[in-house]
């Protein structure tokens, strides 16, 4: 059967979605990838397929049932389940309505849910782990090394990676869950008692971004020869960060590139309660989880364990001074993880693509066609009125702004290069061929 997987940013899902893209092709199944376009062409046809769901649109959902078609639940946010208030995690739960599997990171998340679902559906809940933390093992640093970076900044950068894109959103706290409130499936933000739990989450964040900083500073005036890298998750305002740190000249905030390319070539790697602390550790680097305050309410409980933990800037300066991270202290974290990660014990990419396999036999494939001359000069206005409009002053260009550092153009030869580069770190993937239906959306099929 024809997979389907629609990539909402491009940044931090890419790669994940390519590598399970391989494993599906080889067991015979070719992949559409893309942007929402993928969705359209999914609710264009009545024929089934096979749909990876991440952001759980339920009349896409509904359609693909309706068609005969299988829907696998596979969410990035699986350290969130462990955290969420309980509206939270029953919203989440209630996707079981509208999907045939929900694949879970581990087994902590499917204890969650087993309870929130029907008993007649609590097998419809595997424990998988997450397909983009297969790639963050150590064999897959020269995948991710980036030349650019390390002419510019060197190998002995700190990077500090921040995730506080509730308080410091790029279009304002307000006006965010003022947008995701507006979405069926995302009422739970009407709700006051869930929208004064955000509040309290604002003010942990901002407070720790503070923090944050002055960390970063004094680290700039402890070692003025290396360079200092503030990367802030895709959502939030770097301006928040620049304006805070332009009197230093070896602090650097960028939002270019992935999070995995800036860590494969860092000395080490700060963060709060970031999955980059996950990622991080799992590549092998010196990882610390910078703790200023007790009270962690509101922060993902899961990765302010990750890391040495330290609670002042003089401890995360001792922490950098003795550099490396012992083995003993990697293996015992691998081992806190498993239950909350899979990953740790097995590839969750094959462990996918058997899943969507064992649908699939039997039963032929299909593959769609590229647009039409006109649909596709629809593609194109569509997108460059978006880059027009990204130059609009005020909250108008900042949305728009958002929504392309979400998914900007992405052109096939990229997809070839990243596909040719994940068989070099693991020879064992398949050939496969690339076929660009539109702009931003791709057919990868086994050769």
């Amino acid at each position: 059967m024809l997979c389907a997987i629609p990539v909402e940013i491009l940044i931090r899902e890419l790669d994940g979605v390519l590598y399970q893209a391989l494993h599906l092709a080889r067991r015979g199944m070719p992949t559409l990838v893309g942007d929402r376009m993928v969705n359209r062409y999914i609710r264009s046809t009545d024929r089934p397929l096979i749909y990876f769901d991440s952001d759980q649109h339920v009349p896409t959902n509904r359609h693909v049932l309706d068609c005969g078609g299988v829907v696998l639940n596979v969410n990035s946010e699986g350290q969130g389940l462990v955290d969420d208030p309980p509206e939270m995690q029953a919203n989440f739960a209630a996707i079981i309505e509208h999907a045939t599997k929900i694949c879970l990171w581990g087994e902590k998340q499917r204890d969650i849910m087993t309870r929130l679902v029907p008993a007649d559906r609590a097998g419809d809940l595997p424990v998988t782990g997450h397909p983009s933390f297969d790639l963050v093992a150590e064999r897959f640093l020269g995948y991710y090394r980036n030349e650019a970076i390390t002419g510019e900044h060197g190998e002995d950068y700190i990077l500090v990676n921040t995730s506080f894109g509730m308080f410091n959103h790029e279009m304002g706290f307000d006006y965010y869950v003022k947008m995701l409130s507006r979405m069926e499936e995302w009422k739970v933000y009407t709700d006051p008692e869930h929208l004064r739990t955000l509040k309290v989450r604002c003010a942990h964040q901002e407070r720790t971004a503070l923090a944050m900083i002055e960390l970063c500073r004094m680290l700039a005036r402890t070692y003025p020869e290396r360079h200092i890298i503030i990367r802030p998750h895709p959502a939030e305002n770097a301006d928040y960060y620049r304006s805070r740190t332009a009197d230093h000249a070896n602090i650097f905030v960028s939002k270019q590139w992935s999070a995995r390319e800036w860590i494969s070539s860092a000395a080490a790697v700060i963060h709060h309660d970031c999955t980059t602390g996950l990622e991080a550790t799992l590549m092998g680097k010196l990882v610390l989880q910078y703790e200023p305050y007790e009270d962690i309410e509101g922060s993902a409980t899961l990765m302010t364990s990750i890391g040495h933990r330290a609670t002042s800037p003089q401890e995360a300066l001792g922490r950098i001074a003795e550099g490396g991270m012992p083995e003993a202290t990697s293996r015992a974290l691998r081992e806190r993880l498993a239950p909350y990660l899979e990953n740790v014990n097995r590839c969750a990419s094959e462990t996918i693509a058997d899943l969507a396999a064992g649908y699939g036999e039997g039963r032929g494939t299909w593959v769609p066609e590229p647009l039409g001359m006109w649909d596709t000069a629809k593609c194109w206005r569509k997108y460059l009125s978006k880059r027009l409009r990204a130059h609009q002053p005020g909250r108008n260009g900042r949305k728009v702004r958002y929504a392309l550092n979400k998914f900007s153009r992405l052109r096939k030869e990229e997809v070839v290069r990243r596909l040719d580069g994940l068989r070099s770190a693991e020879p064992g993937l398949p050939e496969v061929s690339v076929r660009q239906l539109c702009l931003n959306t791709f057919l990868i099929s086994p050769e």
